[in-house]
């Protein structure tokens, strides 16, 4: 039923069925929270994302390496890139070891908000971690090398410009 809600937008119906959760004999479970999460990601709400996390541990429950990669995703979606750095941290710190959806996440996030060198540098880690590169990986390394591509362009033109 809440991801029905949260698919719909409707964000009030899933606080009040995830609060009601709470209080009877059904306890919410990291599952429960993950699909709210994602859901709210989806429809480019990290920011009550974020609230569900704040919830969530209030209410003694835990991130698993699913929640953080979906909060990963969901607050560079929206653009909010130094807290998903934040983030990233605070996961490694919690013992949480990245896998190659944290790492494709971080490196297309970093990327298409034009920070190529922290992109590089989510690859270089995800190497040197031994994750395995999947076909998403190759799709953001794609994209990747054309961020690239364009800025030795404009680079260029630039120097042309100038001395013209």
């Amino acid at each position: 039923m809440m991801s029905s809600f949260v698919k719909k937008g409707y964000f009030n119906e899933t606080w009040g069925v995830l609060d009601e959760m709470g209080e009877k004999v059904c306890p919410t479970d990291i599952a429960t929270y993950n699909v709210i999460v994602q859901g709210l990601g989806k429809k480019g709400r990290a920011d009550l994302a974020t609230s569900v996390l704040d919830k969530l541990i209030n209410q003694g429950g835990y991130l698993d390496v699913v929640m953080y990669n979906t909060l990963i995703n969901a607050l560079g979606k929206a653009s909010r890139i130094d807290e998903v750095n934040k983030l990233f941290e605070q996961m490694k710190s919690s013992g949480i070891n990245p896998d190659v959806v944290t790492f494709n996440t971080l490196i297309e996030v970093h990327s298409k908000a034009g920070r190529l060198k922290d992109a590089y540098k989510f690859l270089k880690m995800m190497l040197d971690a031994g994750c395995t590169l999947n076909h998403v990986t190759d799709t953001t390394l794609d994209f990747l090398g054309k961020e690239i591509d364009k800025m030795r362009y404009q680079k260029a033109s630039m120097v042309r410009n100038k001395d013209d």
